[in-house]
This record gives C-alpha cells, structure tokens and sequence, in this order.
C-alpha cells in the first residue's frame, strides 16, 4: 500500500455514512469489516506508521480473532511466540503457566491492520475529532486538519480512539480510572528463556508489571498510578536488578494510559448513532490492560451490527457485545485478587 497517498488526502468528502475516529485495532479491524457499499471516512490525529506504546502481545482471543485476516510473518518480533510466566515477588513464587502469546511489534502490527482496508475506506492522518452536534438525521463532525477547521456529515461515528476518547467525552462526562504504563526498551544480557514475565508487588503498584523480549531487547514496564510515577518505576527497575538480574542502558522509553475499569458501569457502548469500540468503550482487561483482543472482537461486533442492522445498529451491538461485558466482569473480580498479597497465590497456582 502507498501509504504516503492515503496521508495527503488533504480533501475530504462533506458527507459519509461511517466517520471512524482512531485507526488502531478497533478502528482499523471496524473499517475493514463494514460492508463495500458504504462511504467510510477513517481518521487519526498522529502520522502512520507510528509507535504505540504497548507490550505487543496477542493473547488466545486476540490469536483466534485476527486469524482469518492471515497474519503476516513480517510483524512479529523475535522470539515469536512467548510462555507467561507469573511472579509474585510479595510471596516469592514463580508459576510458569500454560499459555503461549504471540510477541509482535506494534509500529507494524498496525500498519497492517490499516493496509486491510486500502482502497476500501477513505483515511485522513493528522486529522482531529474535536467535537459533534446530533441531528434528526445526521451528525455534524467538527475536524481540523492542517490547522483548518472544517465540519463533515455522517450517519454513524465511530469512537475507536482509546483510553481517553474525545468521542466518548462528547457523549459522557464520567472519566474511568486510568494508570499509566510506563516501558523502557533495554539492553540486557539476561535470558528470560523465551517467557513473558508478569510480575505482581504491591509496593510496586495493585496492577501488574512485566518484561517482554523484544528483538534485541527487553521490555520492561509497569502499570502505575500517577501518584510518585517515577519513585515506584525506580523501585520497579531496582528490584529487577536486585532479584532477577535485569538491567541494561536504555534505548527508549514510553508512556501511555490505560483505563482500568471497576465495574459494567464503566462501558459505554454508545448513545444513537454513536458507536464506541475497543478501550474508547471501556473494552479492556481489569486484571492484565490487555485491550487487543477487545478491541479486534468489538470492531467486528461493530461492523456486523450496522451491515446487519442499519436502522439500530447500537441495539444490536449491545447484544453482540454482551459475551465480551460478562468476560470483563469475570476479570474484574480476577483483578481484584490479583491486588491482594493475600488471595494471590493461590488464585496463581489454580
């Protein structure tokens, strides 16, 4: 795919039928899933291909979702496929489990998601939701692209743009819980033996921590509150030093937030002929952050609904999403355990 073609549609059309904000999974996996005969309009306010702060792993669900699109051997890294291994630094155990991940490279990872739907869909990088206004019959979408502010029409928008999604805040106030996930890529001689390393320390943070091999690297990171950020990843890195031999200079570092949802009430769908999908919607994991699999089954959930149901299409994405609230309700009780030195270890063992 020209890529560079895609970005200089500095033209957009004044009317579509599906205006999707955020060409990540969700948006990307949305797009490509829509039927041929709709005028589709993807956005997204940074320049693709980009980086994406995240540990780049597919787990089972993610695995079996994106299967039928043929997943291509080039956005992998190196070692491909990842053990998980948990530990509990609290109570000193180490469980190797029995799951395999696949280990990629998000930078790549989604650029093909978005070369899925070339020639499909019209995409505008650079380009900013900012705000909507709902109308009878259509919404009008105010955009700004090279510093120029401009307002399209559509039937349907999609909010596909992540943990803090200006979509959902045009729709709801409420803000969900949120930490940031601070990573740095280093260099370090330690064999991690092809495992993924999920580490639990409460002095550390109630989420998690891990280490991810990456190529050449490793990854290492935490999901941390806002409160003393660097004093508890200076901890992190400190007794990864000290207990597992990990350290190394540093070849990047990044941040990110991920929501960390409490309870159903922190999904949101969507409103009318709003609909969200992924993290945008409160769709992620409460005991891990994983939101690849949630955002790959929702787009898709989407898609099906407003090809099947254009009329109510938020009706029957409610109900095709349901199996995906109840599996986020059944984590949010594992992360609950997953907070507590207590319960942990033997939730860990089971």
């Amino acid at each position: 795919m020209n890529i560079v073609s895609m970005q200089t549609r500095d033209r957009l059309s004044s009317r579509y039928d599906i205006v999707i904000v955020g060409a990540g999974p969700a948006g990307c996996i949305t797009a490509k899933s829509l039927e041929e005969n709709y005028k589709v309009l993807l956005l997204d306010w940074s320049r693709i291909p980009r980086d994406k702060p995240c540990g780049g792993l597919l787990v089972e669900e993610a695995q079996e979702a994106i299967s039928k699109f043929g997943l291509p051997n080039g956005v992998f890294s190196s070692p491909k496929v990842l053990n998980l291994k948990n530990i509990d630094w609290e109570n000193n155990i180490e469980i190797k489990t029995n799951r395999s991940l696949l280990n990629v490279y998000r930078r790549l990872f989604d650029y093909w998601l978005l070369k899925l739907s070339e020639g499909k869909v019209t995409f505008s990088s650079g380009t900013k939701f900012l705000e909507l206004e709902e109308k009878r019959d259509r919404l009008n979408l105010l955009i700004e692209k090279n510093n120029k502010k401009e307002i399209i029409k559509s039937k349907f928008l999609i909010g596909a743009d992540g943990s803090l999604s200006i979509v959902r805040r045009n729709i709801e106030k409420k803000q969900v819980m949120y930490y940031f996930a601070v990573q740095e890529f280093i260099k370090s001689d330690k064999n991690v033996d092809n495992n993924a390393l999920f580490i639990y320390d409460n002095e550390i943070t109630d989420f998690y921590s891990w280490v991810i091999p990456k190529g050449v690297h490793l990854v290492i990171g935490s999901a941390l509150q806002k409160n003393n950020l660097e004093e508890k990843f200076n901890l992190f890195k400190t007794k990864l030093r000290d207990r597992l031999g990990i350290y190394g200079p540093i070849s990047k570092k990044e941040v990110s937030i991920i929501n960390k949802v409490k309870s159903k009430d922190d999904i949101l769908l969507g409103k009318n002929n709003i609909l969200l999908v992924g993290e945008a919607a409160g769709l992620i994991s409460p005991s891990t952050g994983e939101g690849i699999s949630f955002a790959i089954r929702s787009g898709l959930n989407c898609a099906t609904a407003i090809n099947e149901n254009f009329d109510n299409a938020l009706g029957k994405y409610e109900n095709l999403c349901q199996p995906l609230i109840e599996e986020i309700e059944e984590k949010i009780e594992k992360a609950g355990i997953l907070a507590d030195p207590i319960r942990r270890p033997d939730f860990l063992k089971e």
